[in-house]
């Protein structure tokens, strides 16, 4: 997405089959788009005017989904599927390089909900993998590398000011 990212978590709690869980979200972030927060763009060429928007092939982002909820493996394969789906929340671009890939595990030993319980349990993966997207974004710190490379963190400022403008926040901290 051009900007520098790294690795965010999230979780969510969800009741289903009468009883309350949590589903757990923690994503590596390596890829392409343009940013998107609240359904706002925040594409770096607007926002970082100067930064080096050269993306090397082979990008991908890693996401673990982990729960209490007991879920059998046909069960948590569905669920890494809709991991993967955030990502188009925040903007990716699934480009053809890009080797994107979620896995899921339940810490539960007890027989599995049925299906038609399922539905929250994939809004929460949903939502806590888009924050720890966001996360793994927004707390990124721009960095220099090999080469003289800099990879800029989202500029907290004018995001916020872009969220504001499009009428997505209700306070503006930086007023």
């Amino acid at each position: 997405m051009g900007y520098k990212a790294g690795i965010g978590t999230s979780s969510r709690t969800v009741r289903t089959a009468g009883r309350t869980h949590t589903v757990g979200a923690l994503v590596q972030s390596n890829f392409g788009g343009i940013l998107t927060a609240l359904g706002v763009p925040l594409p770096v060429d607007e926002l970082v005017p100067a930064a080096d928007r050269i993306e090397p092939p082979g990008n991908s982002c890693m996401i673990v989904v982990a729960t209490d909820v007991p879920l059998d493996a046909r069960q948590l394969r569905r669920l890494a599927r809709r991991a993967v789906f955030a990502m188009a929340r925040v903007g990716a671009s699934f480009s053809n390089t890009s080797g994107d890939y979620a896995t899921a595990f339940t810490t539960s030993d007890q027989p599995p909900i049925p299906d038609a319980a399922i539905d929250p349990v994939f809004a929460a993966v949903l939502d806590a993998v888009e924050e720890a997207l966001l996360n793994s974004l927004f707390t990124a710190v721009t960095t220099t590398g090999v080469g003289g490379r800099t990879s800029h963190a989202v500029p907290h400022r004018a995001a916020v000011e872009r969220l504001a403008a499009a009428g997505r926040l209700t306070a503006r901290p930086y007023a």
